[in-house]
């Protein structure tokens, strides 16, 4: 069981990597803004590979860890290929009219019935059900856990950064020192506008690096109205069934059934655990009988992110508390919180200029400046 597993794997991976598909990761340049970096098509084609395989996986193993890749590979896809024009023009009505698209979302919401992702696809960015979707998401820092780490299907987050990016990381921070320090004697409200401008263009440059790599969790919740999981002897007994050929089953069939109906016929408990030795019999006879479905809904969902990226995005709060850098590269770039503190910062800039070009207007022989790139960026 375990070879042919295996080889249908290698041969999923061999022909994806005949299919062309493979993409270099993108590459992202110290004068890139956010908005001109979140969307690019060598990550929607590297993810159509993720989805790929993870599909081919969930076919071998219904797990929740598998699914967990799936709806991971779905949502990159869909956030990097489908929301036309969000991050120039900061709108988006919904449905999509691409047809990968529109199928990607549809085999989301299969998976995951109220995946925020896929309702802000079909139901645009402001409505109500992808601002409810996205509003108990948590940004969590990475942490060494064997059990964290075998919830992401993604392993990026253990690799961490390269010892470049932690080297420009390290000169970026030592230039917000010295920012810092020169706020704290500034004298004037134009120096120290100068100098929060500067940080802006660090600040950027610093969680599109420190940020790079993420992972998505997604747990899920118990509620009442929630079918039951299958009990995990239940499920060992199918799995350990399965992997034997049917013609020489009968065997461990018949000396697992004796072994049941033993603990059956002596059993006092309560009928809870006498429903699920009858249940065991059942499966027994049949594993094949009833295929366990997992349906995510309800979930838990967290952002996992690396440390100096958590710790950046807690510092700007308390200097930048408009900065939209910290939803965007905290909550992701197509959610609702990033697109309203994107609006937020356009019109806080756009006053700010206007005051400005007021301002020089009074000022006889003044020349009107260019508009920040920092302005333009965002």
């Amino acid at each position: 069981m375990y070879l042919h597993k295996n080889r249908l794997i290698i041969a999923v991976v061999l022909a994806l990597c005949s299919s062309g598909l493979a993409a270099a990761e993108p590459q992202t340049s110290v004068s890139d803004t956010p908005v001109a970096t979140a969307q690019t098509t060598p990550v929607a084609d590297l993810t159509e590979i993720k989805i790929r395989m993870a599909e081919a996986r969930l076919k071998l193993v219904q797990s929740e860890r598998n699914l967990n890749a799936l709806i991971s590979g779905l949502e990159e896809y869909i956030n990097a290929k489908c929301f036309a024009g969000l991050n120039k023009t900061l709108k988006y009505s919904g449905p999509p009219s691409d047809l990968t698209c529109i199928a990607r979302m549809e085999q989301l919401l299969e998976v995951n019935p109220d995946n925020p992702a896929a309702l802000c696809l079909r139901d645009g960015i402001d409505s109500p059900s992808c601002i409810n979707g996205y509003k108990s998401q948590q940004v969590i820092e990475f942490y060494e856990s064997e059990s964290l780490l075998n919830d992401l299907p993604d392993p990026s987050l253990k690799v961490g950064l390269s010892a470049s990016e932690t080297e420009r990381i390290k000169v970026q921070q030592g230039m917000l020192s010295n920012i810092n320090s020169k706020y704290r004697q500034a004298k004037t409200d134009d120096e120290k506008a100068k100098l929060v401008k500067d940080a802006v263009g660090i600040y950027d440059q610093l969680l599109a690096t420190a940020c790079r790599v993420s992972s998505l969790r997604l747990r899920r919740v118990e509620t009442s109205d929630q079918k039951p999981s299958e009990p995990p002897r239940i499920t060992e007994a199918r799995r350990k069934l399965l992997q034997i050929p049917p013609g020489m089953r009968a065997d461990y069939q018949r000396q697992m059934r004796e072994a049941a109906e033993d603990e059956l016929s002596k059993y006092k408990g309560d009928a809870r655990g006498k429903n699920e030795l009858i249940q065991l019999l059942a499966v027994i006879d049949d594993p094949s009988e009833e295929e366990v479905t997992i349906e995510f809904r309800n979930l838990q969902r967290s952002r996992i992110v690396l440390p100096t990226c958590f710790r950046t995005l807690d510092q700007i709060k308390g200097f930048l508390p408009l900065f939209p850098g910290t939803s965007c590269f905290g909550q992701g770039f197509q959610t609702p919180q990033c697109v309203q503190a994107l609006r937020a910062w356009r019109i806080e800039k756009e006053q700010e200029h206007k005051a400005e070009q007021a301002k020089l207007a009074l000022t006889p022989g003044a020349v009107t400046p260019t508009p920040s790139s920092i302005i333009a960026s965002f």
